[in-house]
């Protein structure tokens, strides 16, 4: 089988973004099949950048078509949409000139990549696979984004057309599944592959006893993470006279530099902010860590994100605290593994933070059974091969037709 992926962000090694486009090629080429990938260079590291408009490069068997456009999370809206736009246009230039695929597998943020995969579909007569990071235009509306009634209907009209006509459609998370099914999409159509995690590159760590804990929260720094809350937690928790918890933020993003202010203006001492590391990284100081942080802004549409980094906490052995509901919190209170407190409620974040702080037993009997989630559930090697068997039963209806 040739599967063309389409993913404006892959992540190269060396890369600080999401491998998980990378993992799950690999897997795929491995298992004996073609895989190009057209990409652009936005999470490329800095010794992979090139001057010249494309280039053609191979990762691991992988073809890599990567488009020079630039893109970074701290670029403003204007921006990010024209970042959108100058891909979309670029790539449908390159991909129609490429050798015709069997099947297309196109995965959006931003929606713009969907459009792409339909087009290409339609052109080559081929299927094609819509996997969905975020649910447009559900998610910008949600966050108070998009107030044009006339927008809000047209991306509405758009996304549903992508929707239709791809063969199948893969979501995040149960959450992002729930957002998809109130467009009308059929529900056999919609088949939840989980954003994962790699379990060899995070593995478990069954952390001693230490005089601090250390609490850790990684990745995007942006608006929807509102990163904000932790700032308040580690004010509460020095008013408290709790020095003995002392966090990390460890990543960028458009909302880096207003957390950072609020830590100022907040004189809080408990808190230490790391620039992006490569992924390769990350899971050392994880090992470092005792409990995991995910944090969205009280907007009730982000219950259904599936972000990174709450699959490698559990991955490491980290109890996860999350300042929301929805599936994380259900999977959280199922194994046993982790905290949830409801969106706004500052106190009960910072309790559940102490609950664990005061009982490393307590610490370490969740992580230990979050490793085993991880395993059961979000292993990485097992989503590859989900996926692979959709694309395989999409090209098999697709040629008995």
């Amino acid at each position: 089988m040739h599967i063309l992926y389409l993913h404006q962000y892959f992540c190269p090694p060396g890369g600080s973004g999401n491998n998980r486009s990378m993992e799950l090629s690999q897997a795929w080429v491995a298992a004996g099949h073609q895989v190009t990938m057209l990409t652009s260079t936005a999470y490329f590291p800095d010794a992979l950048k090139f001057a010249e408009s494309h280039r053609t490069m191979h990762f691991a068997g992988i073809e890599v078509i990567a488009l020079n456009v630039d893109y970074a999370h701290r670029m403003g809206f204007g921006q990010r949409v024209r970042a959108f736009l100058e891909f979309y246009r670029r790539a449908w230039t390159t991909g129609k000139r490429l050798p015709k695929p069997e099947i297309i597998y196109a995965s959006s943020t931003p929606p713009t990549v969907g459009e792409l995969g339909r087009r290409l579909s339609s052109r080559w007569k081929v299927p094609f696979v819509f996997e969905t990071v975020d649910v447009w235009p559900d998610v910008p509306i949600g966050m108070g984004m998009l107030r044009n009634g006339l927008l809000r209907r047209w991306l509405d009209r758009r996304t549903n057309k992508i929707y239709a006509a791809a063969a199948a459609v893969v979501a995040l998370s149960d959450g992002m599944k729930d957002q998809i099914l109130r467009h009308g999409v059929p529900r056999n159509k919609v088949h939840v592959c989980y954003n994962g995690t790699n379990l060899e590159a995070f593995p478990f760590v069954a952390r001693a006893v230490r005089a601090h804990t250390h609490v850790i929260y990684t990745g995007t720094v942006g608006r929807a993470n509102g990163a904000g809350v932790i700032v308040q937690v580690c004010k509460r928790l020095q008013a408290l006279g709790r020095d003995d918890i002392q966090f990390t933020i460890l990543g960028g993003g458009n909302d880096l530099d207003n957390v950072q202010r609020l830590a100022a203006e907040l004189l809080v001492t408990n808190l230490k902010f790391v620039q992006t590391v490569p992924k390769e990284l990350v899971a050392d100081f994880l090992a470092s860590a005792d409990i995991g942080v995910v944090t969205f802004a009280p907007f009730p549409v982000l219950e259904a994100n599936s972000a990174n980094k709450f699959y490698d906490y559990l991955a490491s052995g980290l109890p996860v605290v999350i300042n929301y509901q929805g599936w994380q919190a259900r999977y959280l209170e199922e194994y046993a593994c982790g905290l949830s407190s409801q969106m706004g409620d500052l106190e009960g974040m910072v309790d559940n933070i102490l609950r664990l702080a005061d009982d490393p037993q307590f610490r370490l009997e969740m992580g230990t059974r979050g490793r085993q989630l991880a395993a059961e559930k979000f292993d990485r090697v097992q989503i590859a091969a989900d996926i692979l068997a959709l694309l395989q039963s999409v090209l098999d209806q697709a040629v008995s037709r």
